[in-house]
């Protein structure tokens, strides 16, 4: 009898222990965002450095290999299993086999579920980015936001003159797609020299080749910590993908909040050197400042009217956003899939302490202002 409670106790109830201890640490770290900020500065740096550099030699996706494998090799195991357990029933070995194939279950969750924490899940629990850079903490009068859309404006369209266009007059990257994926890691970590707070191993974002089935699932990009692995949707226009690709390195270097991982883009892209970056920069910067200054305006609509009108944008930025929404309006998904794909994203989420869910994507009001008078202002 001793012996039977042992097994079920180092077999089953260890790892099921051990899968809630996981959880409810970072649900306590959630509190001592301190120790997640440690965490994210040093142990972090040490467990992804060899993932992601393997992940950097291997030319594909890893991920991609990993699902599609899990997805075609599934029906199989289950088929396998469901053998087995009729077999075990027949021979009367059904109990012991249902113990067999739950510890061996059991154990492997508890190895997963270690290694998301590692990887990835501690990181949920460090300080916000905009609290680390002062961002959020004041209101700004009509003026300056008038102030910080004109420097955004002036800002696309330098960005989006220097860069080149292909045949169709839309924004692109010399060399396309492949030279971009080859060359962002590099330009992310020249750009994020100037940012202490965002430090991190390196890699190379990885095109997915099952893209245009991704774009079903309104997926642009993913972040798979067991290789820390940043992953690219290469079927969108090339000009999203300059944003989703710096969004997704952002989660390398150790920033797993969403809204997070797009204000360390944002910042990299309006730091660049590279055009195409600054370009993808000023594009996410004037989305925000447009709301802001929208809400500025109150209920004087026509003034608010009349100032946007009254900044010149360059016909280029309006020929991008229309590839991008032809793009969107091709695809179509079922709404049943898009719906199941932001459930399971909203419940990930939730799960890691993100009471937001997928709304935790957005960043906070005034952060394109914030970032003009803590970086621009007086200083050109």
């Amino acid at each position: 009898m001793k012996s039977s409670w042992k097994r079920w106790i180092f077999g089953i109830l260890l790892p099921i222990f051990l899968i809630v201890l996981l959880y409810v640490l970072q649900l306590i770290f959630t509190q001592f965002p301190s120790a997640g900020e440690a965490y994210a500065k040093g142990p972090f740096l040490v467990f992804s450095f060899l993932p992601a550099k393997i992940s950097s030699l291997v030319p594909i996706s890893l991920t991609e290999v990993f699902v599609v494998t899990l997805v075609f090799s599934s029906p199989i195991l289950i088929a396998w299993i469901v053998i087995r357990i009729r077999r075990a029933i027949k021979e009367k070995r059904g109990k012991k086999y249902f113990f067999n194939v739950g510890r061996v279950s059991a154990w492997a969750m508890a190895g997963i579920y270690l290694l998301f924490m590692l990887l990835h899940g501690i990181n949920y629990t460090r300080y916000s980015l905009d609290d680390k850079l002062g961002f959020g903490k004041r209101q700004y009068s009509l003026e300056e936001l008038k102030e910080v859309y004109i420097w955004v404006i002036n800002g696309l369209n330098e960005s989006r003159s220097a860069c080149q266009e292909d045949e169709n007059g839309v924004v692109t990257y010399p060399g396309g797609t492949s030279a971009f994926l080859h060359d962002v890691e590099d330009l992310y970590e020249e750009a994020a020299k100037d940012f202490s707070m965002i430090k991190g191993n390196s890699t190379r974002p990885k095109s997915v080749m099952l893209s245009h089935y991704w774009s079903y699932t309104d997926i642009v990009g993913m972040y798979f910590p067991f290789f820390a692995e940043a992953n690219v949707n290469t079927d969108v226009p090339l000009v999203s993908q300059f944003y989703n690709a710096c969004h997704e390195l952002s989660h390398v270097h150790g920033y797993a909040v969403e809204n997070d991982a797009n204000l360390a883009a944002l910042l990299i892209c309006l730091n660049s050197d590279c055009p195409q970056l600054r370009y993808a920069g000023y594009r996410e910067a004037f989305d925000l400042i447009w709301v802001d200054l929208r809400i500025a305006f109150n209920n004087d609509s026509e003034g608010f009217a009349e100032f946007v009108q009254s900044q010149y944008l360059v016909a280029g930025y309006f020929r991008d956003s229309d590839a991008i929404d032809v793009y969107w309006d091709s695809i179509k998904p079922p709404k049943i899939v898009e719906n199941i794909s932001n459930a399971t994203n909203d419940t990930f989420l939730k799960i890691n302490q993100q009471e937001e869910g997928v709304k935790s994507y957005n960043m906070p009001t005034s952060t394109v202002a914030d970032y003009y008078f803590t970086y621009i202002y007086g200083k050109s």
